[in-house]
């Protein structure tokens, strides 16, 4: 949302409401957190047992030793981001464990690590075949060998990477090989490099099929004469990458393994965090830890997944995730039946932005990886892996070209807003806003930042607004999507007996309007967080909503626009009445 305060108070930031009601009834659906769960298929803290770690939110942050006094009597109790209130616990009586954790004071839930699948669709295939050597110095930076840079839809220029130098970009996959010639020698541009499968700082590219190597060639190879060249390359510190192994051999990750990679990334200054990797399921904690993320400055991109069919993936799925589907090369095959369209392979569900190149991709990977090498060290791969991975490379464009200055929100929006559409009507399930373009997004003008995201939930909120003086006001405007931004949440401090009127005004789709009480810890409507502390809810089509209310304490109190069904511009107006 694009939130601009006027009058005389100050727009604050709170966060996650959950979905809404599809009646007037706030809790139809199961509630304010319900609905988009029964409409997914699947709900925060209903996943599938996993390993017998629990991730544990809490709605507050405690420190090590108030975890310990909640949990620790269950198990062993290790923070993983908890920044976040999101704590590992690995159960003494795993049968028991979740209930009894869901018991204790604070947990907002506990969830099962769920296993993850790097999104890459290996084929085998001829390579592809190599031009002539061009004017530049990496031998392998052709028309033919890197299409998704120099041929096709996507409008990429090496002019694109001249602004100046780049945030970090980190590489949540298999690892990366250092031993590579593209990112090997005292000019590399890998920095703080980190395992949180095996907990070591040896992030070497372990997998078999070289999937992190690969995907980092494609988002971040740098210019330097060997090779390919990346989306966004550069030269040692002008352009460094995090290499973060979060999967096995084989590919597979986990909740786990993903939230400390974020948090490893993110606290040694990426900017840019791509995951190349999903699964079916989601988890409270993990999206708590994309709120913390983007808080702190950081745009998560991710593949969608290569299913062939509408399933939604996570973490593409969550908030405040841009989600890559896969746009196919010039050639006609069973999964590209229209050159430069969607392939067929790519999944779609409400979870796409955007799609990226994702077929036929030449990237760097070990030197032992012989799949579709078109010569050693260097491989084509297909997938929506490969797709997320260009995103990331033109979202570190998109920030070097603004200074590094833009928020996370500003980024995605603007890489939204510049894609080209491919499909009559705007967005759809297939391709999202359309085909990413590197030039547009880079060159022209990005939208205005909303300085109150995150504002999601409560945990979230970091000041509040004061009433005044009589007949003062505030006047919020502000954006609400269904799936991408469904819960904007502002703090009012009030003094018993001050009267508050709170207009809601918006054109398009169905929003709601929220009143909670002081001591509120989540918005979320579950039925006994609404009957403790919902003051007033309207709900329904109207276009103009309207609550009036007389404190009956001091305190925090908080008010909730929530989008029921599509996506809008809004106006909230908080005006002090007199007595009543």
């Amino acid at each position: 949302m694009a939130a601009v305060a006027t009058a005389a108070l100050a727009a604050a930031t709170v966060p996650a409401a959950a979905a809404g009601p599809a009646k007037d009834d706030p809790l139809d659906a199961a509630g304010h957190g319900g609905a988009v769960a029964a409409e997914l298929g699947a709900g925060f803290g209903r996943t599938p047992a996993g390993p017998q770690r629990l991730l544990v939110t809490f709605a507050d942050t405690p420190g090590r030793a108030e975890a310990d006094g909640r949990l620790g009597d269950l198990g062993a109790v290790v923070p993983v981001l908890p920044e976040a209130g999101v704590w590992s616990l690995t159960a003494d009586d795993a049968g028991s464990a979740r209930e009894r954790a869901l018991a204790r004071p604070e947990v907002s839930s506990a969830e099962w690590s769920l296993a993850r699948r790097a999104a890459e669709r290996p084929r085998p295939a001829p390579p592809a075949p190599l031009g002539p050597p061009p004017a530049f110095t990496d031998p392998l930076f052709t028309p033919d060998s890197q299409w998704p840079l120099l041929s096709g839809r996507p409008v990429w220029g090496t002019d694109l990477t001249t602004p100046a130098a780049r945030p970090r970009i980190a590489i949540l996959d298999s690892g990366v090989d250092a031993t590579h010639e593209e990112w090997a020698g005292p000019s590399t541009p890998l920095i703080a490099g980190r395992s949180t499968l095996r907990g070591t700082d040896d992030a070497s590219d372990g997998g078999d099929s070289g999937h992190g190597t690969h995907v980092a060639g494609i988002a971040a190879a740098p210019a330097n004469g060997i090779g390919i060249v990346g989306v966004a390359p550069g030269l040692g510190p002008t352009a460094q990458v995090i290499p973060v192994q979060i999967a096995n051999r084989f590919g597979e990750s986990s909740d786990l393994t993903m939230i400390r990679g974020i948090r490893h990334a993110v606290r040694n200054g990426a900017k840019v965090v791509n995951i190349s990797a999903g699964g079916e399921g989601e988890a409270r904690a993990f999206q708590e830890a994309i709120f913390w993320a983007t808080r702190q400055g950081a745009v998560i991109v991710a593949s969608v997944g290569n299913d062939y069919r509408n399933t939604l993936n996570y973490p593409a799925a969550y908030r405040r995730v841009l989600g890559v589907g896969a746009q196919c090369d010039a050639q006609v095959s069973t999964d590209c039946p229209r050159p430069y369209g969607v392939a067929a392979f790519s999944n779609r569900n409400r979870s796409i932005d955007v799609i990226a190149p994702g077929v036929n991709v030449l990237s760097s990977v070990p030197k032992r990886v012989t799949e579709r090498a078109v010569r050693p060290g260097y491989a084509l791969k297909d997938g929506t892996s490969m797709s997320a991975a260009y995103v990331s490379g033109v979202a570190a464009l998109v920030m070097a070209s603004n200074g590094n200055l833009l928020s996370p929100y500003q980024v995605v929006r603007q890489i939204k807003n510049t894609a080209d559409d491919v499909a009559p009507g705007g967005r759809d399930l297939a391709s999202g806003y359309g085909v990413v373009n590197p030039r547009a997004a880079v060159t022209l003008q990005a939208p205005a930042d909303d300085n109150s995201e995150v504002n999601d939930d409560i945990k979230w909120l970091t000041s509040s607004q004061r009433l005044a003086q009589l007949g003062q006001r505030a006047t919020v405007e502000a954006t609400l999507d269904r799936y991408e931004d469904p819960d904007d949440v502002y703090a009012l401090t009030m003094q018993r007996g001050e009267r508050i009127r709170v207009r809601l005004a918006y054109r398009r789709g169905v929003a709601d309007l929220y009143l909670w009480r002081p001591g509120t810890t989540t918005v979320g409507t579950q039925r006994a967080t609404y009957r403790r502390n919902l003051i007033r809810y309207i709900g329904g089509g109207r276009k103009r909503k309207t609550i009036v209310y007389q404190a009956k304490k001091n305190g925090r109190h908080f008010v909730n626009v929530f989008a029921r069904r599509g996506s809008t511009d809004y106006t909230v107006t908080l005006e002090r009445l007199g007595p009543g």
